[in-house]
């Protein structure tokens, strides 16, 4: 919703004051502060509930304390219901206290001490709900629910001749269509009567549309001109997704005249229709066939109600040459459009007319449309689409052509050359990146930068045998190309582009150069906050063991700082960390403590996996650039989830159990809900609401994926761990939540081109195949079906052979063609 059109439909006349006022408060809401949500005591709050005001108040106590999503909501929300006049606040129950409120984490609505309705939290999943489900309750007397198509045709009965009714149907109450009806049943209610339904069913008595394809229908029944209860009622169903806006822009052409007259200029009339947005279509009507003109008008205004204003210009009044042979004229809503004469033969071709300007506004506006969600369906396709104007500082990374990038494997400087297409959105996105970290850290990398557009430089990517876009490619004089595998990033690819001039594995000869290795005189060589030093401790005599892990350190080179020490002074760091070589010593930036893996008896191929496994730490955060490595253990996860950073003794408990080995089944990692909040949702779906935090949760994988989570009245302690986790292995504890095992697929279907095709001509697609195949092997195909029907019916099972040839022998191609 953009200020530009607010701005417009305060210049509108006739709109409600009020409307308006909530309006551009609400815009205000959505994309600027959020209300400050007061606090009261449990002593307190009833001195608020005064006479005829409404209040919705939120009973907190230490149990649902960490409620925080419906905290958050809730906050959202008091601005908006402050503008329909109710008071929201939270009050603050401690264990002492005995009032019934306190004790279900609630929330209760009043009008005055009058307790209207109390709302368990996790129906008040958001600001939406909220909104909807309070002004529900505020506005019942003008919002009748029904279930049954009885109900709706006795409601119908009984309001023919009185008053117009508005049928709504939403798939869910608190949904956005919901919140947007009550809000419109704000404004709208004392003149028209709301009558509300979430069932499939009556929606299909009013609309021919799939209720499973319809999140939310709005039909508006002119009942009030029905002289009878035998007459039915008109119906006008609204087109446009149930918004706030587009709700009141409907109705309030339902009230308007169905018929307009033009006196003057047409090309500077101005009507209602055109402030909304919406056409005219103008009927050109001289004094002589006025009275039939009129009926014409009246009948195209009935059909295009709610898409098109209709008036009659009559030739004589507006003093303007029209074309003898003109008979409808349209005027866009676009300010200063001129009128558009024509002729036309009948009705369905004025709907026609309205449909091709419809769907040129629509192009119009979805080339302006920065995110349109039914338009990109794709995140990163969204993103590269709203920049597409935006020039990238790509100064720093040149493009190359075929010659230029023969020069680069012959430079003695390390070039990093992306490889990408400049029709993947993928590939735009990450360019973007490159680019910008080739800005950020210009003064900083010792590296050249370049780039390679595979689109136009087909031959270049064949040859450095590109088959995944977008990657990056380092290449040297002398040495094979490297490629880089880590995250897309701006900082990741820096890092890298640092650590991998490192010599991998470092050669160090002393203990205090190995000492050195391990402080942050190292680290500082690294851009990132949380590089990872490794170093490798090995007695002289360990010549297969040190081996086995310079080859490992190799494939780590730009993704760690790798070093070795094999001299006579191992047991001086073996002792002082506790641990017997061969081992490996891991440190963190940032983090004092060195902990230690041992490598005995590990086969060398599992060396690899064992150090990428310590890159991690002992006890890992969950985040984003984590994740597919936690996930490519194939263990199930063990997650603590915290509001914040790790509590020390519940790091050291899960430690305790890591470094003892009782935890080898499982991954043993944590969440930080604040620097992650992605994971609020993750435990909104495990339990249906926030639990008190700190929660331990085991996510399983495989075919039957589950989640277990520590009873919220066990410490989280070693025995309870270990206990709970013997439950869980013996079938003894019930999951919370199952994991979906259905695919992760596109959130809007695929264009189907040739259903595109054959609605402009069925006969197309058809007469195209039909005209590819040749007189003789047409024969031979009718010949073959034959032998093929044959050969079918001895068949059991049923077979798709000589499907266009059977298709081809059909008279009636068009109407065939659909089933095909």
């Amino acid at each position: 919703m953009s200020l530009k059109l607010d701005i417009r439909f305060i210049k509108m006349p006739g709109v409600p004051g009020l409307f308006l006022l909530l309006l551009s408060v609400n815009i205000v809401f959505l994309t600027a502060a959020k209300a400050v949500l007061p606090e009261l005591s449990p002593g307190s709050y009833a001195s608020n509930l005064a006479p005829g005001k409404n209040s919705l108040l939120y009973f907190s106590n230490t149990e649902f304390a960490n409620n925080v999503i419906f905290l958050e909501e809730l906050q959202k929300s008091a601005g908006v219901l402050k503008d329909y006049g109710i008071y929201v606040a939270k009050v603050n129950c401690v264990k002492e206290d005995t009032i019934k409120f306190c004790s279900e984490g609630n929330a209760y609505f009043f009008r005055g001490t009058k307790l209207l309705r109390e709302f368990p939290t996790d129906t008040l999943f958001d600001v939406n709900a909220i909104v909807a489900n309070v002004l529900f309750v505020l506005l019942y007397n003008k919002v009748k629910y029904i279930t049954s198509i009885l109900e709706l045709q006795n409601l119908e009965d009984a309001i023919k001749g009185k008053k117009n009714f508005i049928f709504v149907y939403v798939q869910a109450v608190g949904t956005p269509e919901h919140r947007s009806v009550m809000e419109a049943v704000f404004i709208h209610g004392s003149n028209h009567q709301f009558v509300l339904t979430t069932e499939s069913s009556l929606l299909k008595s009013m609309s021919t549309e799939e209720p499973s394809q319809v999140s939310a229908k709005l039909v508006f029944n002119h009942c009030k001109s029905a002289m009878s209860v035998r007459q039915k009622c008109h119906q006008t169903i609204m087109a446009q997704p149930l918004t706030t806006i587009n709700i009141h822009r409907f109705l309030k052409v339902m009230g308007l005249p169905l018929v307009g007259e033009v006196s003057g200029d047409p090309d500077k009339f101005t009507s209602v229709h055109l402030q909304l947005g919406l056409p005219v279509i103008f009927i050109v009507s001289q004094q002589e066939t006025y009275d039939a003109d009129l009926e014409t008008a009246e009948e195209v205004a009935r059909q295009l109600l709610g898409k098109a204003g209709v008036a009659i210009l009559l030739r004589e009044k507006v003093g303007v040459q029209i074309s003898p042979d003109s008979n409808v004229g349209i005027k866009r809503a676009e300010e200063n459009s001129p009128v558009k004469y024509m002729k036309l033969e009948d009705i369905q071709q004025i709907q026609n007319l309205l449909h091709v300007t419809t769907k040129e506004d629509a192009a119009e506006k979805m080339e302006d449309n920065t995110a349109d969600p039914e338009v990109q369906d794709d995140e990163v396709a969204e993103a590269v689409y709203r920049d597409r104007n935006r020039s990238l500082p790509l100064q720093l990374v040149p493009s190359m052509t075929d010659e230029m990038f023969k020069m680069v494997a012959l430079s003695p400087r390390h070039t990093a050359v992306l490889f990408y297409m400049s029709w993947d959105t993928v590939s735009l996105s990450f360019l973007e990146l490159f680019a910008n970290m080739a800005v950020k850290y210009k003064d900083m990398l010792d590296v050249s930068l370049a780039r390679v557009n595979c689109a136009d430089w087909t031959d270049v990517c064949s040859k450095e045998n590109i088959t995944i876009i977008p990657v990056i490619k380092i290449y040297q004089t002398g040495q094979e190309p490297f490629t880089y595998t880590g995250m897309m990033g701006t900082e990741e690819p820096a890092n890298f582009l640092v650590l991998m001039k490192q010599e991998c594995p470092l050669q160090l000869n002393t203990v205090e150069e190995a000492e050195e290795f391990l402080s942050e005189y190292m680290l500082k060589k690294s851009l990132l906050d949380n590089n990872i030093l490794m170093l490798g401790i090995f007695t002289p005599d360990m010549k297969e063991e040190s081996d086995g892990f310079i080859i490992a350190g190799k494939d780590l080179r730009g993704f760690a700082s790798v070093g070795i020490y094999t001299g006579e002074k191992t047991s001086v760091l073996a002792e002082k960390y506790g641990v017997h070589p061969p081992a490996v010593l891991f440190s963190r930036q940032g983090v004092q403590k060195v902990y230690a893996v041992s490598l005995l008896n590990t086969p060398r191929s599992q060396v690899l996996p064992l150090l990428r496994r310590g890159l991690l730490g002992e006890f890992p955060e969950v985040r984003v650039e984590t994740l597919p490595s936690l996930l490519q253990s194939q263990r199930a996860l063990l997650i603590l989830f915290s509001e914040g950073p790790l509590h020390h003794g519940h790091e050291k408990h899960i430690l305790s159990l890591v470094r003892g080995k009782y935890l080898e089944p499982y991954l043993a990692c944590w969440l930080n809900l604040k620097e992650t909040p992605v994971a609020y949702e993750m435990l909104k779906k495990y339990f249906g609401l926030i639990p008190h935090l700190p929660v331990l949760v085991l996510v399983t994988f495989g075919t039957q994926g589950q989640v277990f989570a520590l009873p919220a009245d066990q410490p989280i302690t070693e025995v309870n761990i270990l206990y709970w986790l013997e439950m869980v292995k013996a079938g003894e504890e019930a999951p919370i939540y199952s994991l979906s095992n259905e695919d992760w697929g596109p959130p809007l279907p695929d264009y189907d081109f040739l259903a595109m095709m054959d609605a402009a001509d069925p006969s197309f697609a058809a007469q195209k195949i039909r005209i590819s195949m040749k007189p003789r092997k047409r024969k031979k195909a009718e010949l073959s079906i034959d032998d093929e029907g044959a050969d079918a019916k001895r068949q059991t099972g049923r077979s798709l052979r000589g499907t266009v040839p059977k298709f081809l022998e059909h008279e009636k191609v068009s109407e065939q063609h659909t089933e095909l």
